[in-house]
């Protein structure tokens, strides 16, 4: 399995809020992303991180969010402090 790239949280925020823009079908006037949190890993696949998910809404966004995060979760992982510059 490739190795993850290890990110900060604020720019996988910004990876994932700019993917969701672009991925919106209409312009949801309550939905947004909120900065993704550190977690314990359940197994060695699993993703180091979550993010509240939106409640869901007439335009998908809780949906689409789900999907960007099981994708982001495969390439990007959360950068320890140890890692950090």
């Amino acid at each position: 399995m490739p190795k993850k790239t290890a990110v900060t949280p604020g720019d996988l925020y910004v990876m994932l809020d700019r993917e969701f823009r672009r991925r919106q079908s209409q312009d949801c006037p309550t939905c947004y992303i909120q900065l993704p949190y550190r977690v314990d890993r359940h197994d060695a696949l699993s993703s180091n991180w979550e993010v509240i998910l939106p409640p869901p809404c007439r335009f998908g966004c809780r949906a689409l969010l789900e999907q960007l995060v099981a994708e982001f979760s495969l390439l990007y992982d959360l950068a320890s402090q140890r890692d950090a510059p």
